[in-house]
Formats: structure tokens, sequence, C-alpha cells
């Protein structure tokens, strides 16, 4: 089947086989398409390889005191299939850029990419750096002036490199963000991204900043062999679960008392309570729920904070269970049944700022929500099976909810 926009998100909830659709599209494809594959983790790497074994797919690697980078270019040059981390993604220069534009090949993104990040500068290098720079009236991109193009200080080396990649842009006078390179989006025959609920995420208004056009499908099938890509519906429900069923939301009221205002939990809570009462109330909290209430042995039992303050809450019995908040695209915890999620997800402001600065809407309750699904996935609720959670903040309690509420199994 094809599909005439050049980039295509493949949207469907977690576990609905969204990977296995790609690799069958994949090994169904003309011996003379070219892939190159992005995941988050060097044991989906291996997936990739192992089920598809016609195209020999081929990992960049560090050889001859020469860097994955260097392999990666190398790779692509001599026509091979490549599968590879969001890591090395974000080091794509201008060379590997003009190489993977004559080289015809499909990007294969399994889960968004980071496409953007505060630039944090302090004001006087900000005032030197302008120097150096002008700014693009249309794009608000740092340009380097003609008249200094010779540049070869260290003090702004860096900011160099990514001013030449089109990767910083100045908004609100004198604030800047990181923006992931789009010419790499322009430089590829097609690009499929896998992911659940794309309207809701960072590469979404990223996508729609730039003016870059996406078109929907998901997956149908219920077999290894017979998932395929499909347009997508928006009418159609795609819920294989009645999650009220599923999810046993932990409704202890004293549990619940620490996140009962609606920005409690956030980064800015943490950053205020970090020693103080409050963190260890918290920190005792999850050790009840999970050796009090759910009983579990430390193997059934993931959580997440904050990386700053995973020390402050790490206990007896789940501190090995412990996920960075932002944890996708693994299957490897598919088997845990207890989730303690103990964060109230915001946007960076000055993401948002950025975003909200150039005509772009921001749904930011459906960003924290989408990023909690994509962390309570991790465990056993992607096989259909039941678990148990702690979330402390009424917001992000809330949001789930409504969730659950909103997407019911249809018989």
């Amino acid at each position: 089947m094809e599909f005439n926009c050049k980039v295509k998100i493949v949207d469907a909830i977690m576990g609905a086989g969204k990977s296995q659709s790609i690799i069958n599209l994949i090994n169904n494809s003309d011996e003379d398409d070219r892939f190159l594959v992005i995941t988050s983790y060097l044991d989906e790497v291996k997936r990739y390889r192992d089920s598809c074994p016609q195209k020999k797919f081929k990992a960049p690697k560090f050889e001859n005191n020469k860097s994955k980078l260097d392999s990666l270019k190398k790779l692509i040059i001599s026509g091979q299939n490549i599968c590879s981390t969001h890591s090395l993604f974000n080091k794509f220069d201008n060379d590997l850029i003009e190489i993977c534009r004559a080289a015809n090949y499909t990007l294969i993104l399994d889960e968004v990419h980071e496409v953007i990040q505060p630039y944090n500068l302090a004001y006087k290098d900000f005032q030197t750096l302008m120097t150096y720079c002008d700014i693009d009236e249309n794009t608000k991109q740092l340009v380097w002036k003609e008249s200094e193009k010779d540049y070869n200080g260290d003090k702004f080396a860096e900011e160099k490199r990514l001013v030449d990649l089109g990767a910083l842009v100045v908004f609100s006078g004198n604030l800047m963000c990181w923006l992931f390179p789009v010419e790499v989006f322009n430089s590829f025959r097609n690009i499929y991204i896998l992911t659940y609920r794309f309207d809701l995420q960072l590469q979404r208004y990223y996508y729609d900043y730039y003016g870059l056009a996406y078109t929907y499908m998901s997956v149908d099938g219920n077999d290894l062999n017979n998932y395929h890509l499909i347009p997508y519906d928006k009418d159609k429900n795609y819920i294989k679960y009645d999650y009220s069923k599923l999810i046993h939301i932990c409704e202890n009221e004293k549990m619940l008392q620490i996140g009962d205002t609606q920005t409690a939990l956030s980064k800015t809570w943490y950053d205020n309570n970090k020693d103080g009462i409050a963190m260890k109330t918290l920190k005792n909290n999850v050790y009840n729920f999970f050796n009090n209430i759910c009983k579990a042995k430390s193997t059934d039992n993931i959580w997440t904070t904050f990386k700053d303050y995973e020390t402050k809450l790490r206990g007896k019995g789940y501190s090995k269970g412990f996920l960075p908040l932002n944890c996708r695209a693994t299957n490897d915890y598919r088997t845990r049944t207890n989730v303690a999620y103990t964060i109230n997800r915001y946007l960076n402001p000055y993401i948002k700022q950025f975003f909200v600065s150039n005509g772009i809407d921001i749904d930011e309750d459906g960003y924290a929500m989408s990023e909690m699904l994509q962390f309570l996935w991790r465990s056993a609720i992607r096989e259909g099976q039941e678990i148990n959670v702690y979330i402390p903040s009424i917001r992000m309690r809330k949001l789930l909810e409504q969730w659950i509420k909103d997407n019911p199994l249809v018989e």
C-alpha cells in the first residue's frame, strides 16, 4: 500500500504492533530499498537485525580510531541497511545530511526524537556571540556572519557548529533554543515515526513550526507475520482492553495528600522540598505502596522521579526498579505489575514560551498525559495484564482517570 506523504506517523497505543508492522514492511520491501532504523535501546537494534535477516542490518561501531558517526557515514555510502540509536542520530552533521540526501534512504524512528532543548548561555556570552552572528528575520535562526566565517576560536566553537547546522534560534529577546537540524528530515526519501498520540508531543509542535507535512497511519493484525500499516481513522476505536478493569489506581487518602494541589510534585516542588519533611513523606509513601499495599517482590516494581531526586526516594524493595521518566520503546519491564509515578509533568517553560511565541498552540495537560502513558506502558499493562499504580499528583491522577474514561473497550 502506498502513502503519498513523505512523513508517516504510525500512531497506535503501546503494544499494538507498530514495530512488528514496520519489520514486516521492511521484509516485504524491494531488494534495493535501503533503511536507517533509529531506536532507543541496543536490544531493539538486535531485534531489527534478527527479524530482517535478508536486509543484513549493520550497526555503526568504533573501528580504526574512527567514531561511530564516521562508521555511519561509511555504511550509508556503501548502501547498507543500518540500525542504530537515538543518541547517534543526534550527531548528524552537514556532511551526513548531504550523504543521506544522495542515498535515497527510508528513515524509521521507533519513538519520537528529542528535537528541542533550551540552550543556556550567560548574558555576557550571548552578547559576545551576537557580534559573530545575525538573526534570520523569518526563521529566527542564528546565522554566522560572512565577515566572521573564518572564526576558529575555542570559546564559541560548539555554537558555531550548531549555527552552521541551523540548530540555534533566538526568541523573546535573548533566549535561545537548540532545535534538531530540520534538514536531517529533509534528507530522507520516506520517514516513518512510531509513537502514540503524536498530536500531543514536542516533535509534532516542531514539525508544525517548520511547516513539515505529515500524515497519520495505524496498524492492524493479530499475528507477528500479518501486522501491517493501515490508513488512520480518527473515528475508529483502536482500544483492545478494558483499562478500567486493568489499571488499579491507589486510593489511600493519606498517601495522596502530598499531591493534593495542582502544582504539587512538579520539578519546582521537588526543588523547594528537597531537604524537607515532604520528601521524606513521599519516600515513605512509595515504600508503603510497594512493600505493604502491593506486598510485591522487587522484580515486580518500576518507579520514576526526576533524575536529580532518585537517591532521595530510593528505598528497600524497589530501588532497582527505577526507570528514567522519559523511558520509551523498551519491552524489558513488561512483566512488572506495580508502578509508582511520583511526578507532576510540565513542559519546560522556555520550550513552551518558544512555541507559543511562534504561534504554536500547546496542550500542556495532553503532553503530560502522553508522557505518563508512555511510562506506564513499560509495565505489564502493555500485555493486557492488571497493574497497580501509585500516582500521588492529583493533576496526573485525574488525567489518567479521564484517559481511561475516554478510551473504553468497544465490543
